[in-house]
């Protein structure tokens, strides 16, 4: 029987160590990939045919969560969202004139002091919004 020796299993050792070390560094990196998107952002909505609408957004991060609510006509508040980087995504649910709800998709990127993003609804389509820190 050939003695192979330990320099396989220590090149096997020291290849799972570095796997390890570098899975702690992209877990940090993720980690801290989500930009502050927290605050309150003023709004600019144009639906069509209707006139301009200005909404003010409020946005709680933690991590790389995001919770608040949206004031405009009524108050609807924001689930589901997620950060990554300068983009976030949330839905809201508001209430339809016939008594049903409808649900609205928002993603945006913040850039700064300013955000631009879409809007996204089954009855309205896709809506493009611009605005700007509101603080």
């Amino acid at each position: 029987m050939k003695n192979i020796g330990l320099r396989p299993f220590r090149r096997v050792t020291m290849a799972a160590a570095i796997a390890l070390v570098m899975g702690g560094f992209a877990s940090d990196a993720q980690a801290q990939a989500c930009e502050d998107v927290s605050g309150a952002w003023s709004i600019d909505l144009t639906f069509p045919g209707n006139p301009s609408q200005t909404v003010t957004v409020t946005l709680e991060q933690a991590d790389c969560g995001v919770e608040g609510t949206i004031v405009g006509n009524n108050e609807t508040a924001i689930q589901g969202g997620t950060v990554e980087g300068s983009m976030f995504k949330f839905t809201t649910t508001v209430p339809t004139g016939d008594g049903g709800t409808l649900a609205i998709a928002w993603e945006g990127t913040v850039d700064g002091d300013a955000v631009a993003g879409t809007l996204t609804a089954d009855m309205i389509g896709v809506i493009e919004f611009t605005g700007k820190r509101a603080d």
